[in-house]
C-alpha cells in the first residue's frame, strides 16, 4: 500500500480514487448510515457527537464483535468505524468476517493503542485508516471521502507505514510506535531525547524498548541498532 504511487500525502489529507466519484452535475449521495464499533463508550459518544454535528446518522454503537455482526446484518449500514480495540490483535480476521457478512459495507479502521503491526496495516483491506486522536475536520473528511468511493489514510500514518515498509522485515514486525522508537535508536538518540521527540514519558520509552527487545530477542539498544542497520542494508 505504501509503495502505491496513488498514496501520496497532501497538505491535510490523503485520498485515493477507487472509482469515479459523483460529478457536480450528477446526483448527490445521501448521507451515509454509520455504526461505531469500540469497547470505549466515551470514545464512541465523542465520535457520534462529531458525526451528528456534520449531519451524519449513527445508527448504532457496538461494544462487542458479535453485537457488531448482528447489527451489520440487521441495519445494513454504509460505513463501520472499527476501533483497534475491537480486533484483538487480529485485524485481518475481523475484517474478513465483516466482509463475509456484507461485501458492500465500507470500513474505516481507527488506530488507538498502536498494537497493530505495520505489516497488518499494510495489507488491511479497509477503505480508511486514521488515528483516534485526529482532528474533527480530518475525521469528517475521511468519512466523506470513503462514502464517495475514495480511500483515505491519515498522512502521518502514511509516512510511518512507508518508513516501516522501506526499512526491513524487522521493522514491519513492530507496532508503529515501536518502529518510531527503533528508528530513533538507530539515529543514536537517548531515551530522554526520544521521549521529547515523540511526546512520551521516559518511562513510556523504556516500556516500549522492553517490548521491542523481547519481540526481537535482543538485550540492548546497541544490538537493536545493529540489527536494524543490517536489515536496512539488505
Amino acid at each position: 500500500m505504501a509503495n502505491d504511487p496513488a498514496f501520496q500525502p497532501s497538505t491535510s489529507t490523503v485520498e485515493i480514487e477507487a472509482h469515479a466519484s459523483p460529478t457536480a452535475a450528477g446526483p448527490v449521495k445521501a448521507r451515509p448510515t454509520l455504526v461505531i464499533a469500540t469497547h470505549h463508550e466515551i470514545t464512541a459518544a465523542g465520535m457520534e457527537t462529531v458525526l451528528n454535528a456534520a449531519g451524519h446518522r449513527v445508527a448504532a454503537r457496538c461494544s462487542s464483535e458479535d453485537d457488531l455482526v448482528r447489527t451489520l446484518d440487521a441495519l445494513r449500514p454504509n460505513i463501520i468505524m472499527l476501533a483497534e480495540n475491537m480486533v484483538g490483535g487480529e485485524p485481518t480476521r475481523m475484517v474478513s468476517r465483516l466482509r463475509a457478512c456484507n461485501r458492500s459495507v465500507a470500513l474505516i479502521f481507527l488506530l488507538e493503542r498502536d498494537a497493530v503491526t505495520a505489516s497488518d496495516l499494510l495489507v488491511l483491506d479497509v477503505e480508511g485508516i486514521l488515528s483516534i486522536g485526529i482532528c474533527a475536520t480530518s475525521f469528517i473528511d475521511c468519512v466523506r471521502s470513503v462514502h464517495h468511493g475514495r480511500k483515505w489514510i491519515d498522512p502521518d500514518l502514511l509516512r510511518r507505514l512507508a518508513l516501516a515498509e522501506r526499512s526491513s522485515p524487522i521493522m514491519r514486525s513492530l507496532t508503529l510506535r515501536e518502529a518510531d522508537i527503533a528508528h530513533l535508536v538507530t539515529r543514536g538518540l537517548h531515551n530522554k531525547q526520544i521521549a521529547r521527540e515523540l511526546h512520551l514519558s521516559e518511562g513510556g520509552v523504556k516500556m516500549h524498548l522492553h517490548h521491542i527487545y523481547k519481540k526481537l530477542g535482543l538485550s540492548s539498544r546497541t544490538q537493536l541498532a545493529l540489527s536494524l542497520a543490517s536489515g536496512i542494508r539488505t
